[in-house]
């Protein structure tokens, strides 16, 4: 069985998220309904909270394997539930290329707070700009203090709730691509091809992407701010 987040984590993801017993379509664009869940949601959908509290529980469970696998350093329950809540609300492939998961797997807890910090800014469904939110810096403040926290302390009271869903790191710009590749295209945790292979995405898939390196190139595959892993970008074309 797989590690599961504490409850001063799930306690922060609720308060965040809120909850939300209808439908309803978060800042990013996306329909969302419960504790901030969004596979498989329609408008004009209704839960109880009762339901809430069970799809909560399995998106935390899907989040904390994805943690585990991302990072190799040892974590106490503190400092993983800090991490599952950052990937819920950012994305598991978020976290795996992040220069964050980098740093903490050398061994720098240190950079972790500070590295939170980088990802409060949210797309705008209309413009595809990013903009920094309250909320986001609220919630990115609440997860470094989390990491930070000894076993031992008891948790301080949760900041105003600014439920946001939904950020990439401030570098991003979104643009509109094709895959290009007859047999698919293989879409990695990281820009190079000794990073785990995430899922193959079909021919003409549209995607969006952000920032390049070395010709490897972030993948937005709904717009709706997530990155969701890397592709090589000669294998695309633009719309």
């Amino acid at each position: 069985m797989s590690r599961l987040i504490n409850q001063n984590g799930l306690d922060l993801v609720k308060h965040f998220e809120g909850l939300y017993t209808d439908a309803y379509i978060c800042p990013a664009g996306v329909t969302t309904i419960g504790y901030g869940h969004t596979g498989n949601v329609e408008l004009g959908q209704s839960i109880t909270p009762k339901e809430a509290e069970n799809i909560l529980q399995g998106d935390m469970q899907k989040l904390a394997v994805a943690v585990e696998k991302a990072i190799e350093v040892e974590l106490n329950d503190n400092q993983f539930a800090a991490l599952v809540s950052f990937a819920f609300n950012c994305g598991a492939g978020n976290l795996r290329a992040s220069t964050l998961c980098r740093k903490l797997n050398a061994g720098d807890y240190d950079c972790v707070p500070s590295e939170l910090g980088r990802w409060v800014k949210a797309s705008d469904p209309k413009t595809g700009k990013k903009r920094s939110l309250a909320g986001l810096v609220k919630r990115r403040a609440a997860e470094g203090t989390l990491f930070l926290k000894q076993m031992n302390e008891q948790k301080d009271s949760l900041p105003e709730q600014m439920p946001q869903k939904i950020e990439a790191e401030p570098e991003m710009v979104i643009e509109q691509y094709k895959v290009n590749a007859r047999s698919g295209l293989r879409m990695r945790a990281g820009a190079s091809a000794e990073f785990e292979i995430l899922t193959t995405l079909p021919l003409n898939k549209t995607l969006s992407i952000g920032k390049e390196l070395e010709n490897w190139v972030e993948v937005d595959l709904e717009s709706d701010g997530i990155i969701d892993g890397w592709v090589y970008k000669s294998y695309l074309v633009k719309i």
